[in-house]
């Protein structure tokens, strides 16, 4: 009798002892979910062509605050483009911060840890998202997009390296004028002459010498410079004063008169010409005439000559 009074004694110590490990299970297991299993949640979801390591029970953040969790992750088919639907678990609380204009983002925590989705705070005044409705997504700059991105510039230094070791190997082999200069010793030579040509040439122009030495630091050649400048500004000025001769030809207006006068008198002449009218007028337009005219000029001319041969032809002198 004494040994079953004992074993229902120990039985029940065990059934506490269990209870009591079980509820303090839950509790740990309720506190470490933040209470999110008493409290109340809703559905969003977001649509990205590739996961990138995010799983079911990886973070969802607001503001860089746990909010949530994801759901579920299946393929899916939106506007056309084949993706992954990702089922997001979101405590209701927080629903009104979460709006039409939210954007989530599938971040890292750090630089090679889980991936998680990130949402950003609505502003008040706009509608908050409701059950099941979609989150617009923002790109992801992922390693593999980065590598894309850093691939071309890879290459493009790697042609200027290769380029930069030709360009030092024909250096060091003597080819090119950089190469020449380098590892020519003729070269060398020739330059140091042309330096110290250039050494002589400044050396002479510091000891005054040479015309161009003179006209470093002769103050003549300013002065005179200075003075015909001077010069030039009186003629300019007497010029614009309307003084002399060329003042009178650029400030008068009787110039420009006479020269009009002139061209209208010339116009009037030669508007005669055109007419048969006149003698200047039948030269030039009748063609008949011109030829009559000439040759009346030429037996004239013939005239003249025979009777300065041949004057006795023509005057007789008689006494009686």
């Amino acid at each position: 009798m004494a040994k079953k009074v004992l074993n229902l004694s120990n039985l029940k110590v065990g059934l506490t002892v269990f209870l009591g490990l079980a509820i303090l299970f839950i509790f740990l297991f309720i506190v470490g979910s933040e209470n999110s299993i008493l409290s109340s949640k809703y559905e969003l979801k977001i649509f990205i062509p590739n996961v990138q390591g995010l799983n079911n029970g990886s973070l969802v953040s607001l503001g860089g605050i746990k909010v949530g969790s994801v759901k579920d992750r299946e393929f899916a088919t939106k506007d056309g483009v084949n993706g992954v639907d990702v089922t997001l678990d979101i405590l209701k609380a927080y629903q009104s911060q979460i709006t039409v204009k939210s954007t989530a983002q599938v971040k890292t925590i750090g630089l090679l840890g889980d991936q998680f989705v990130d949402i950003t705070i609505g502003q008040a005044g706009e509608q908050p998202l409701k059950e099941g409705d979609y989150i617009t997504v923002k790109p992801t700059l992922t390693f593999d997009k980065f590598a894309e991105k850093v691939e071309p510039a890879v290459e493009d230094f790697s042609g200027v390296m290769k380029n930069m070791k030709l360009i030092t190997d024909s250096i060091a082999h003597g080819k090119g004028t950089v190469g020449r200069l380098i590892n020519d010793s003729k070269t060398g030579s020739t330059l140091e002459s042309v330096l110290n040509n250039i050494n002589s040439v400044t050396e002479a122009i510091n000891r005054k010498k040479g015309t161009l030495g003179r006209l470093t630091y002769d103050t003549s050649l300013y002065n005179n410079l200075n003075e015909l400048t001077g010069n030039i500004n009186t003629i300019s000025d007497s010029v614009k004063a309307g003084r002399g001769s060329l003042g009178k030809l650029f400030v008068s207006d009787s110039l420009y008169n006479n020269i009009s006068s002139l061209t209208g008198r010339l116009n009037k002449l030669l508007s005669k010409t055109d007419s048969d009218t006149t003698l200047a007028g039948a030269l030039f337009n009748d063609a008949k005439l011109y030829k009559q005219f000439n040759s009346v000029l030429k037996e004239l001319n013939l005239l003249i000559k025979d009777l300065r041969e041949h004057p006795e032809n023509y005057v007789h002198f008689s006494v009686f």
